[in-house]
C-alpha cells in the first residue's frame, strides 16, 4: 500500500469582491443560487450533465472496472451501489457488464435521465432510489450489508468520516471513492477565479478523503493519475464559468460585473469573440479499501 502524506490546505487570498450571499434554499428565486448542497441545484444540472456512454466518460469507466476485476471482483453478477450515481456515467456500463447496481442519488431528474437510456439500451440490472447519502440510515433503507461494492465517484455524497462509515456499513467486501485532487490552472484562469474569490480547489476533494480514511485507520490502496484539458474560451465562457462556480458554491453571481471584470483582464482580447487558449491538469485519485478483513496489502 502505499503511504501517503497529508496534503498541506491551501491558503484564502482575500481579494475585494463583495458577493451577496442567499440565506435560504427554499425561498430562492429562479435565478438565484442554490449550491451544490442543494437538491434544486442538482435538479437543474441534470440536462447539462454528460453522457454517460459519451467516448471519453465510458473510457473512464471502463478503466475503472479494469481497476475493479484486477481486486480479483469480477464485475459480472456484483451487487454493486452507486452513490451519487448522476446520469448513470458508472451505473449503466456496470449493469451493462453483468452487474446488479442499485443507483442511489438526491435528484429526480438525474434518475429520469439514467432510467430512460437504462430503457432505450435495454439493461435491466440497475435499480434506483431517490435519497440523500447524507440523510439516508442504510439499515431502515435496507442497504447494510448488501453489496459487494459501493462505489462513489465525483459525488459530494461522499466527503466525511461519517459518509465513509455509511458505505461501509453497506459493503461486504470494497469501498471505492473517486475525485479529483490538486488542480494546476494557466496564470490568467488562475487569476480570473481568485478575483471574485471562486473555489478554486475541486469538490469533493481526493485529499481530503485520504485523510478522513488515514483518520479511521484505514489501510487502503490508491492509484492517480493527470487529467489535462485544453479549450479555447470567449471571455464571455469564461464569465459564465466563474458565475457557475459561484452558483455551485452558494453565491449569487452579478453576471455584467463578471463579464466586464473577465474583460479587463484579458487586456488585449478585444470582444467576446476573441478565443482564449486555456489550460486545466487536475491529479484524478482512486481509493479502493476492502471492509470484510483489517488490512488490506497490494
Amino acid at each position: 500500500m502505499e503511504q501517503v502524506e497529508r496534503q498541506a490546505k491551501s491558503e484564502r487570498t482575500e481579494l475585494p469582491c463583495r458577493i451577496v450571499k442567499r440565506k435560504h434554499d427554499a425561498g430562492a428565486s429562479p435565478g438565484g443560487a442554490r449550491g451544490v448542497t442543494s437538491r434544486l441545484f442538482w435538479e437543474e444540472q441534470a440536462n447539462a450533465s454528460p453522457h454517460p456512454f459519451r467516448e471519453d466518460v465510458l473510457s473512464f469507466t471502463e478503466a475503472v472496472s479494469g481497476i475493479i476485476e484486477e481486486r480479483c471482483l469480477s464485475i459480472k453478477g456484483a451487487k454493486i451501489l452507486d452513490i451519487g450515481c448522476g446520469t448513470g456515467a458508472f451505473a449503466l456500463p456496470l449493469a451493462l457488464e453483468g452487474a446488479s447496481v442499485t443507483a442511489l442519488d438526491i435528484s429526480e431528474n438525474m434518475l429520469k435521465r439514467l432510467t430512460a437510456e437504462a430503457r432505450h439500451r435495454g439493461i435491466h440490472g440497475a435499480e434506483t432510489i431517490r435519497a440523500s447519502w447524507k440523510k439516508i440510515d442504510p439499515h431502515n433503507a435496507g442497504l447494510s450489508g448488501r453489496f459487494d461494492v459501493v462505489l462513489s465517484a465525483w459525488s459530494i455524497a461522499v466527503e466525511t468520516k461519517k459518509d465513509i462509515l455509511k458505505m461501509e456499513e453497506c459493503s461486504k467486501q470494497w469501498c471505492i471513492c473517486i475525485a479529483s485532487g490538486k488542480v494546476r490552472r494557466d496564470a490568467l484562469c488562475e487569476q480570473i477565479l481568485r478575483t471574485f474569490r471562486a473555489p478554486l480547489n475541486p469538490i469533493p476533494d481526493i485529499r481530503k478523503i485520504r485523510e478522513a480514511l488515514e483518520d479511521l485507520g484505514r489501510t487502503f490502496s490508491y492509484e492517480s493519475f493527470a487529467v489535462t484539458e485544453r479549450e479555447k474560451q470567449t471571455p464571455l465562457q469564461l464569465a459564465e464559468g466563474v458565475a457557475k462556480r459561484l452558483a455551485a458554491s452558494g453565491k449569487i453571481p452579478n453576471g455584467p460585473r463578471i463579464l466586464a471584470t473577465v474583460f479587463a483582464l484579458c487586456n488585449g482580447y478585444a470582444g467576446s469573440e476573441s478565443a482564449i487558449e486555456c489550460e486545466m491538469s487536475a491529479d484524478t485519485g482512486i481509493l479502493m479499501w476492502r471492509t470484510d478483513r483489517a488490512h488490506y496489502e497490494d
